[in-house]
């Protein structure tokens, strides 16, 4: 069980990292939004159950579509992610 929270933790610093890379902003959101739900999982596996229930909706869910909607609004001024 801990080596497995190592192991998403790890995961997790590495999509973090990667996020900063990203050409688009598009698989910069999609790729935040897949370390938000690890961090709900490794919650879960701590058995903070009350915690990993607000990261998965808030964290992942809310953020994510918040980040898109706002990049659309961007995209509708002007904004060319293709630069």
């Amino acid at each position: 069980m801990e080596a497995a929270i190592i192991v998403l933790g790890l995961i997790m610093l590495a999509g973090a990292i990667s996020v900063l890379f990203q050409k688009s902003l598009k698989n910069a959101i999609i790729t935040f939004g897949i370390v938000s739900l690890i961090s709900a999982l490794m919650f879960t596996l701590m058995k903070a159950y009350d915690v990993a229930i607000t990261e998965a909706s808030i964290g992942a869910l809310l953020t994510i579509a918040l980040f898109f909607w706002a990049l659309k609004r961007l995209e509708e001024d002007g904004y060319d992610d293709k630069k």
